[in-house]
């Protein structure tokens, strides 16, 4: 049955589209634009996507231009749609922002933030509620009582703006300093209590207090947040993990994860909040799911930054007409307004923090990211506005101190922290952080080791797991069926795969422990791989390996089938007990990738164990060819070689750990690697490898499979794929 009549509204009309069509350009347009000019002049991005909105707003281009402007922006059907545009573009903002929060340091600073998000709130409120029984009755909606407009407009002035506050913190880098995480725990605290006051509050103004509808929103959030953090987490993981199962990709990982903040954001909504809670809940939720792919939170952050953010903000600014402030007494208001709502906001986080620990200069930042009354502050006078209990002039004084706090904001805040010598400890969880960010595989955390026993795998887990952050490791114990017997015998007695040797190694090291039964072997394991991995650690050995193979005939058709980081580790054939920890490690360097993923191993195994490393670079100089224009080829290739062993020196110095450098010319670099490797002088060599598959196996290349098939001494092989 096909609806029609007034079952939907009216599609826009063509002339609606083409409206629509140019408010988009003009809003991302001039926002990315302006956005780009001030970070020139190191202010945030959102400073100049605020400014375009008032520029195209009424109270410029309304004044410039009244004609096109009314052309512009007069279709109520067009400005609802970029409305929900807009809101939608906050959303996404929010799930990009709850990617980025760190639990860790929100559960260690809660006590700050409670104190914190109290002060910021209740001090800016009494200021507020104060000068609200001052201002003009110009401020005040017809026949309204002052006490009602007193609590909209008070709460307008005391609120902080989560999307505004979070975007600044981004913008300048700041979002992850320890009151950058603070102030969002903070921020998120007193949103919450801002949209149950507005609830409370529009109640009031309509048809009196309901205390009851306050108790359900309030116990509402509280359910839907236990739920985030339980069955919420068990069921999102539970649904990308059969998607990614069924070999979809970043397109499927990015719809649930989209889907999963817009459900966030209805519960949310639902309970009279804002939708913007529950995004930003959903949001830190994603971030802890074991299963998912990483370049979801890239997707959305460059979408969000480029498109969608831009919408939200120019359109917030464009709500302001300055020309409603028509008298001396309406500016001289709105600037004695503005200035108390910071001063306030300020002085609340001062007072709060006396109960948190927070003190100085952190409680002057804090207070500064806080005072952005930003979109928060713009929907309470809108709610006010069109309950009647604020005027068209009290409308813009609220909206343009929500523009102005959210530009003066980052201004407190840089220089709140000018000349802030970092503590060390969180100097160096920053700049640990932002190394792990940029790293081809020091960032990841869920790994799997596929087994079925052996000293490979046990060097392996040994080794390779002690040089990540908290990872969360995967054993995957395999065991083969091949016929129908072997299927009943397997019910009858235990498996063949035993893991315990990898358990032991992994002792201190979260892990969990997966069986399963497969006729195909390197399928199971490669099928495993997709469900949201970072790296897979593999032990090899000669055992099956075909003619054409680099390693056994499961690890090369395992390699040849996925498609995300690997390290592979063999041990010479020879050996009884398995090694101990590296002390010497040989790494062969060139300018690629897959190598600077084999430095980051090798040297962070180096910063373990207070061993050493050297970093070689072979120069190929071909045999019996000594004429002039060889030897310049030459002389440029060891300048390159100069370069890349100093780089390497000055990567391991970033890691904490002094690095040998070697350069060689030789005529096979290859052959001249295997003898230093083979030389004794070294317990472990470190290769890096782009993985390039042929018909289900890998191909590293032709040289790295020499060094692989000639290396007597142990052996980690680092592959990226080519894919990645």
């Amino acid at each position: 049955m096909i609806l029609t009549g007034s079952a939907f509204s009216a599609p826009l009309t063509e002339h609606e589209v083409l409206v629509f069509l140019v408010q988009l350009s003009l809003l991302i347009g001039l926002a990315r634009m302006l956005g780009g000019i001030v970070k020139m002049f190191g202010q945030p991005a959102v400073v100049g996507e605020l400014v375009a909105g008032v520029l195209l707003g009424p109270s410029v281009f309304g004044k410039v231009a009244p004609r096109a402007f009314e052309w512009v922006f007069a279709e109520e059907a067009v400005q609802s749609v970029i409305f929900g545009f807009a809101w939608l573009g906050v959303i996404f903002l929010l799930i990009v922002i709850g990617y980025e929060t760190d639990l860790g340091i929100i559960v260690r600073f809660r006590r700050a933030a409670l104190a914190v998000s109290a002060g910021a709130l209740l001090i800016p409120l009494l200021f507020a509620g104060v000068a609200a029984f001052l201002v003009p009755e110009s401020f005040v909606g017809l026949g309204v009582d002052r006490s009602v407009f007193a609590g909209f407009f008070a709460l307008a002035l005391a609120v902080s703006a989560l999307p505004v506050v979070a975007k600044i913190l981004q913008d300048l880098g700041f979002l992850r300093r320890n009151f950058g995480q603070i102030t969002l725990a903070a921020g998120m605290t007193m949103d919450a209590v801002g949209w149950l006051l507005l609830a409370a509050l529009s109640g009031i103004a309509q048809e009196g207090f309901d205390p009851a509808l306050l108790a359900r929103s309030f116990g509402g959030l509280a359910l839907f947040t236990l739920l985030v953090v339980t069955a919420g987490r068990w069921f999102l993981d539970g649904i990308m993990r059969r998607v990614l199962d069924r070999g979809s990709d970043l397109t499927a990982a990015l719809t649930v994860t989209v889907v999963a903040a817009l459900v966030g954001g209805v519960v949310t909504q639902a309970l009279r909040l804002e939708a913007i809670l529950g995004a930003f809940l959903v949001g830190i939720l994603l971030s802890t799911l074991r299963h998912q792919v990483r370049e979801v939170e890239r997707t959305l952050e460059v979408a969000t930054a480029s498109v969608f953010a831009p919408i939200f903000f120019a359109f917030s600014g464009l709500r302001v007409d300055i020309g409603l402030l028509n008298s001396r007494e309406a500016v001289l208001w709105t600037l004695g307004l503005v200035v108390m709502a910071i001063f306030a906001k300020i002085l609340g986080t001062f007072a709060g923090g006396l109960f948190g620990g927070i003190r100085g200069r952190e409680a002057f930042a804090l207070g500064s990211g806080l005072s952005a009354l930003g979109a928060m502050g713009i929907v309470v006078a809108i709610v006010g506005l069109n309950l009647g209990v604020v005027s068209e002039t009290g409308y813009t004084v609220l909206v343009l101190a929500a523009i102005v706090t959210s530009l003066v904001a980052p201004l407190l805040l840089k220089a709140a922290v000018r000349g802030w010598e970092v503590p060390a400890e969180e100097k160096e969880r920053i700049d640990r952080e932002v190394l792990l960010d940029a790293s081809e595989i020091l960032g990841s955390r869920r790994i799997l080791i596929p087994t079925r026993g052996g000293k490979n795998s046990q060097y392996a887990a040994r080794v390779i797991t002690r040089i990540f952050d908290d990872p969360e490791v995967t054993v995957l114990a395999v065991d083969v069926l091949r016929s129908w017997t072997q299927r009943f015998a397997h019910r009858i007695r235990p498996g063949t795969s035993d893991p315990s040797g990898i358990i032991a190694e992994l002792e201190g090291v979260r892990h969990r422990v997966v069986t399963k039964t497969a006729t195909d072997p390197a399928a199971a394991i490669a099928r495993e791989a997709r469900l949201g991995y970072d790296l897979v650690l593999l032990g090899a050995t000669e055992e099956e390996r075909e003619g054409i193979g680099i390693f056994s005939t499961v690890v090369d058709r395992v390699l040849g089938s996925i498609d995300i980081p690997s390290v592979i580790v063999r041990l010479p054939e020879n050996g009884e007990e398995l090694p101990g920890m590296p002390e010497r490690i040989l790494v062969p360097i060139v300018s690629t990738r897959a190598t600077r993923a084999a430095e980051e191993l090798a040297y962070s195994l180096i910063s373990k164990t207070g061993g050493r490393a050297l970093a070689l670079h072979v120069v190929d100089r071909p045999e019996g060819q000594g004429i002039a224009l060889d030897e310049f080829a030459v002389e440029s290739a060891v300048r390159a070689g100069q370069e890349m062993v100093a780089a390497a020196a000055a990567f391991g110095e970033r890691l904490g750990v002094v690095v040998e450098t070697g350069l060689r010319v030789a005529p096979h670099p290859a052959v001249e690697i295997v003898n230093v490797a083979n030389s004794g002088s070294f317990d472990l060599v470190v290769i890096g490898a782009a993985n390039k598959p042929l018909s289900n196996r890998p191909f590293f290349g032709h040289r790295v499979t020499y060094m692989i098939d000639h290396s007597a001494t142990p052996l980690a092989v680092v592959t990226l794929p080519t894919r990645t």
